[in-house]
């Protein structure tokens, strides 16, 4: 079984959701220093957070989206550069052990 690292896109997906509560929190006790009023700042501070989380989340998916968009054109261009692949025995391809500049 190969294990896959996971793309650019999936990988932001991830970090969305620890940059999110941490962006918030900060912010959130910032603004709760700055107004006084530390519940208040947090609550703020967790709706910026999810805000971050859903912008990581969104540019994530769109990455993922775009990457599996440009593995199906890598596959499907190949196999119509390639075409059919040839028999073993096929006298128009030159064997494996074979060189062209033979004479």
């Amino acid at each position: 079984m190969v294990e896959q690292r996971p793309g650019s896109g999936e990988t932001m997906r991830r970090a969305g959701l620890g940059a999110g509560l941490a962006i918030g929190m900060g912010v959130g006790v910032a603004l709760g220093v700055a107004l006084h009023n530390m519940g208040t700042g947090i609550a703020l501070g967790l709706v910026i957070g999810a805000a971050v989380m859903v912008l990581f989340t969104w540019a994530g998916t769109r990455m993922q989206r775009d990457e599996q968009r440009r593995r199906a054109e890598a596959e499907t261009g190949t196999e119509a550069e390639t075409g059919t692949d040839p028999e073993p025995g096929d006298p128009g391809q030159p064997s494996a052990g074979s060189r062209g500049d033979d004479a």
